[in-house]
């Protein structure tokens, strides 16, 4: 069913500046609310919420899609309906303890030289040594690049933040070969084919999966990961973590801590204790 608080919710989403990603997960998430009842979310009690939330996971749902979803739910019912979030009976589920995946730098190398087409390597090559998401590297500008100071600008990130990350030596003679070939017309770095609009995050997430297929990485992945492998070596070349931080763009450092966790040369540096047994 359709919800007859859709508009109201994007609109007063849109006036509080949320990202259109965000605003089209709340409303989902509403929306399948509302339709596991067949009822309008306005006449739901909190027990009603909370059992559509625990069959959520009995239906197989990643803790991140329930997260999402919880939020949206969270957001709806103080924001539009003016009802207060009972946090007792509704508590925010409990997230999995996940380590990010994380490619060696020679997989990076061998995934990063798979790809033939220059536009691609050179898009994920940036998504590397920068530390991106997706949805940033298709976003940049021209003007993004700061080749004399060797900054790349990411404006208006995840959670509506601008910063700085670096910008690679390698990356910005890739950058400068790919311009000379592909003369970028807009505003666009990394132009849609028709040149209408910016490069798609699902062309960048096929170039991407086509690339691990093709260097033989046999792991279950996504393009994420070449964020979290760019955070983890920085860590490994004895880089902080409060810079690793601001690079990535995250709000609390707890978020790059777990970076910690998957450094393998702090793990290697660990002496095992049967080894030192029989020394």
């Amino acid at each position: 069913m359709v919800h007859p608080f859709k508009g109201k919710m994007i609109s007063m989403m849109e006036r509080q500046n949320y990202a259109p990603s965000t605003i089209k997960t709340y409303v989902h998430a509403v929306k399948d609310l509302a339709d596991y009842y067949g009822r309008c979310p306005s006449a739901l009690t909190d027990e009603q919420i909370g059992a559509y939330l625990g069959q959520l996971r009995e239906r197989g749902c990643s803790w991140s899609t329930l997260n999402s979803f919880f939020g949206g739910i969270k957001w709806f019912y103080p924001h539009v309906l003016e009802r207060a979030w009972n946090h007792r009976q509704l508590p925010r589920p409990r997230g999995e303890k996940r380590l990010p995946e994380v490619l060696s730098q020679a997989e990076v190398k061998r995934l990063l030289e798979s790809i033939n087409n220059l536009k691609h390597r050179t898009a994920l090559t940036v998504m590397y040594s920068a530390g991106l998401r997706v949805g940033e590297v298709v976003r940049l500008r021209v003007r993004d690049i700061d080749s004399d100071r060797m900054l790349i600008r990411i404006e208006q990130a995840k959670g509506k933040k601008d910063r700085y990350t670096l910008l690679s030596a390698v990356a910005l003679q890739m950058l400068r070969d790919y311009w000379r070939q592909y003369r970028p017309g807009g505003a666009w770095l990394f132009e849609s084919a028709d040149r209408s609009n910016h490069w798609s995050i699902r062309s960048a997430q096929a170039v991407f999966k086509g690339a691990v297929a093709k260097a033989g990485i046999g792991k279950q992945i996504s393009s994420h990961v070449l964020r979290h492998s760019f955070a983890t070596h920085l860590l490994e070349q004895g880089v902080d973590t409060l810079t690793i931080k601001e690079l990535l763009g995250h709000s609390q450092l707890q978020t790059t801590a777990r970076y910690l966790h998957v450094q393998k040369s702090r793990l290697n540096a660990l002496e095992n204790p049967l080894d030192s047994l029989f020394k």
